[in-house]
């Protein structure tokens, strides 16, 4: 749960929880020295729901990078049923040769 959070909820929601807190701190700084203060209704939606897309796909690109295995470390078996069992899927260390 805490990955999904991480990888999928935080960086879609980042660019939307920077605007709303840019124009709550804009209509008090608004309020005390005048002006008109931002709509948060009239926000830049679009962008921000884009901006939310990329930095998710990113996040999940940089996560598909640094997690893994080197394929010198062994060999992925499948999961497979052998008599009646479910035998998971795993990876085989790879046999040393030798010298």
């Amino acid at each position: 749960m805490v990955r999904i959070l991480f990888t999928y909820i935080v960086p879609f929601l980042a660019p939307i929880l920077t605007y709303a807190v840019w124009v709550w701190y804009r209509t008090r700084y608004v309020a005390t020295h005048g002006g008109e203060a931002p709509k948060f209704e009239k926000g830049p939606w679009p962008m921000l729901l884009f901006a939310g897309a990329v930095l998710t796909l990113v996040t999940l690109g940089i996560s598909a990078m640094l997690q893994g295995n080197s394929p010198d470390e062994g060999r992925y078996v499948e999961p497979r049923v052998e008599n009646g069992q479910v035998i998971p899927g795993h990876i085989e260390p790879r046999k040393k040769l030798a010298p």
